[in-house]
């Protein structure tokens, strides 16, 4: 019987890694958000002075210990952002609980990681489930580009988010990468089946900051439905073909600007890294300045460095560019209702700035 491996909540892109997870022998366990259950458990577990991503990563795996699932895994970082000392942090506490899940990180130890030392994949079946997640991870950018499309402009609430689930879930089932690029075929013509205003021209608005916040709904506390069920088109600039397309220069479909790129776009504001995608974040917010989008939002978990350090950046980029830069904190105290009445409050005054012409988001078709 094959081991389990409890793998970091990525948002829906987890279904693709659970497809790699898969191919090294261990059978994946995993979520496309933190549950409640997990998160309640890493909050009573963790420093109160850690940031939201480490308790959610932290309940995560305690929920997958009393489950007894016998591994888990956790990425790394480089740089100022604290993630760089969290695999060992979280080994540590879950060790001083008792806790006997094993804890692999995914640095270089030698010819290679220790979680494959560890399970000891076949070259061969790994090589094949590690095209398959690739796969399923360029599907993936397309579901999200054409949700946030199409979302904005439904006629039946709700409708676009249903199609959404459906479309991960079936994925999910997928085991080749044959058959995955003929189910990729046929993203867009489901979404473009979903009734639509085609005379709609929504707000847009795209999404910084840190990661797991971007992509876990449970964190962020949905904000990509929150803002589409009220006609905004969001832009989530963490795509994550995108990224690994630019870390390895790898053509995943949706090609993004490499870091050496968009660190020179942010050069005028920010010369230096500062961890995480926070320099990311400034050059996002000027491109879009120039491209016309209506406004930024900003998500950063309470206490995160390199987001909490370019805010002041993001202000003077809003204040020079004329974009709204909307910042969201968020916390294990941070309820929905609160950013809804926040978000609320922001698009009343972008739509204020659409009538009065102070802003017009070029228009678009679907990807």
């Amino acid at each position: 019987m094959k081991e389990r491996l409890a793998i970091p909540n990525l948002g829906n892109y987890t279904v693709a890694l659970a497809a790699m997870v898969d191919g090294m022998g261990a059978e994946p366990w995993w979520s496309t958000y933190t549950h409640d259950h997990a998160m309640s458990l890493g909050i009573a577990a963790a420093p109160e002075s850690v940031c939201l991503p480490f308790k959610a990563h932290l309940g995560h795996f305690l929920e997958a210990d009393e489950a007894g699932v016998e591994n888990a895994m956790m990425v790394n970082s480089i740089g100022a952002c604290r993630l760089n000392y969290y695999r060992g942090m979280l080994d540590d506490t879950l060790k001083d609980m008792g806790r006997k899940i094993r804890l692999f990180g995914l640095g270089f130890d030698g010819f290679k990681p220790p979680v494959f030392r560890y399970f000891d994949p076949p070259i061969i079946p790994l090589l094949r489930a590690v095209f398959l997640g690739i796969e399923k991870i360029r599907t993936i950018d397309t579901i999200e580009i054409q949700t946030a499309f199409t979302r904005a402009r439904e006629l039946n609430t709700g409708e676009t988010s249903l199609l959404t689930e459906h479309c991960l879930s079936e994925l999910c089932g997928i085991d080749t990468k044959k058959r995955v690029q003929v189910f990729h075929k046929t993203v867009r013509e489901r979404f473009k089946a979903i009734a639509i205003d085609k005379n709609r021209d929504p707000l847009r608005v795209g999404l910084i900051g840190e990661v797991s916040l971007l992509r876990d709904r449970q964190l962020n506390r949905n904000l990509e439905q929150i803002l589409g069920h009220r006609g905004v088109e969001t832009k989530n600039f963490f795509l994550l073909g995108g990224e690994i397309g630019n870390n390895f220069g790898i053509s995943m479909g949706y090609k993004q600007q490499t870091a050496r790129q968009l660190a020179l776009v942010a050069r005028p504001y920010l010369g230096c890294e500062v961890g995480g995608h926070a320099r990311d974040s400034v050059a996002h917010t000027i491109h879009c300045a120039r491209e016309g989008f209506d406004a930024m939002v900003h998500v950063c978990p309470t206490g995160c460095m390199p987001e909490v350090s370019i805010r002041p950046i993001l202000r003077k980029v809003s204040e020079d560019m004329n974009i709204p830069v909307l910042e969201l904190s968020f916390d294990e105290h941070t309820c929905a209702l609160g950013v809804i009445t926040r978000v609320e409050a922001f698009l009343d005054i972008l739509q204020n700035r659409r009538r009065k012409g102070l802003t017009k988001a070029k228009s678009r078709g679907t990807s």
